[in-house]
């Protein structure tokens, strides 16, 4: 069974949205992309940065239908260069290689960053620290594509928010940035009523009534 999972996992490739494949320009285009490092990470006191594992994700995402399609690729564990409490430092240096035909603006790629921790039963947890997105093509149906080195300002949650319904280009808009608070203002309520349940004096008669309620049942040997 494991074999067949493993198969499975392999070949496991999402299509592509059936419209925008047919906005497909022409013939594929191949595309490396070079990872090298992941800066201002928290290193909390209460971690030790050489258990800290970190790895890179990469999926396809078309933002025009919010569909993720392809096959997710998936880096090495790396560990965190940095002291406890202090910002860390996590170098990567992979190079990714894929191709596409859908050479659209609104094909992006996901890059998220995921810390690894191992369980008791030696198994490996995955919890997400954060994604941004990667223009990869400039041109609208063309096969203009982004070169040049740069930093990617990584979004906080998960990159399922980009299939919410009210997010329909997370590359013009600032929802996926961290909230800000807004100027504090003052405020006067009036008639405001609190009702606290259970109270202390329900309580008490609700006690009191299975008490005397044990007492009359009780029966003596």
């Amino acid at each position: 069974m494991s074999d067949w999972k493993d198969a499975f996992l392999r070949t496991r490739v999402i299509p592509p949205h059936s419209q925008t494949a047919r906005q497909a320009p022409g013939s594929p285009q191949a595309l490396q992309l070079v990872f090298r490092q992941i800066d201002g990470l928290h290193v909390k006191q209460s971690e030790s940065p050489a258990s800290l594992q970190y790895q890179l994700r990469v999926t396809l995402f078309d933002s025009g239908h919010q569909h993720f399609f392809g096959r997710t690729w998936k880096s090495g564990s790396h560990s965190v260069s940095g002291m406890q409490g202090q910002s860390g430092r996590v170098f990567f240096n992979e190079v990714v290689y894929f191709h596409t035909s859908l050479c659209l603006s609104s094909v992006v790629a996901v890059v998220e960053l995921v810390s690894l921790s191992t369980r008791a039963d030696g198994s490996q947890d995955a919890v997400g620290s954060g994604f941004g997105l990667l223009q990869l093509f400039t041109g609208r149906a063309d096969t203009i594509i982004s070169q040049g080195e740069g930093r990617l300002s990584l979004f906080n949650g998960t990159p399922r928010a980009l299939l919410h319904p009210t997010l329909k280009d997370p590359l013009r808009t600032d929802a996926l940035r961290k909230p800000r608070l807004l100027k504090s203002f003052l405020c006067v309520l009036d008639g405001l009523r609190v009702a606290l349940f259970p109270s202390v004096e329900v309580f008490e008669s609700n006690l009191l009534q299975l008490l005397n309620r044990d007492c009359q049942n009780t029966v003596s040997y």
